[in-house]
């Protein structure tokens, strides 16, 4: 038989002093906020205006029943391009969202501060990825272009 465990004192309770940031810190943030939310929606609209390319430059390359692959080129390029707007118009959006709310909420700014620090954390490990695999298309890209103009 093995002896009875000694008696552990209770655990304290955990309770952590909520940081709230002053009217002044409230302000920075929301401007930030502002300025994240404007950047969000441009990059939103070049990523939509590079689809519509994508789309128009794909559907001539069909049309046009070409049998090379300048045109196709283009369009992966094109693609990459709305691809790395529209992942960071979107992830900006929501890291400005989690900004905004640290300025209009009480006793809750550290969650929302950390909550925007961990969105941006986040969309920049993927971003590092997008980017990556964006280059890689755009020298696809670049080749089935180049390999398109020697062709000729």
């Amino acid at each position: 038989m093995s002896a009875p465990a000694p008696d552990l004192p209770p655990m304290k309770e955990y309770k952590s002093v909520q940081y709230e940031f002053n009217e002044e810190q409230n302000r920075e943030f929301s401007a930030l906020a502002d300025a994240m939310r404007v950047t969000a929606g441009l990059m939103q609209l070049v990523g939509l205006a590079f689809v519509v390319l994508t789309a128009m430059t794909t559907l001539h390359a069909v049309n046009e029943g070409e049998t090379g692959f300048g045109h196709y080129g283009t369009a992966i390029g094109l693609g990459a391009a709305a691809l790395l707007c529209l992942c960071i118009g979107f992830w900006t959006g929501g890291a400005a969202d989690s900004f905004r709310k640290i300025a209009e909420t009480k006793n809750e700014d550290i969650w929302h501060l950390m909550n925007a620090v961990g969105s941006l954390r986040s969309m920049y490990g993927l971003m590092r990825t997008i980017i990556f695999g964006s280059l890689v298309l755009a020298v696809v890209g670049l080749g089935l272009v180049a390999f398109a103009a020697i062709g000729k």
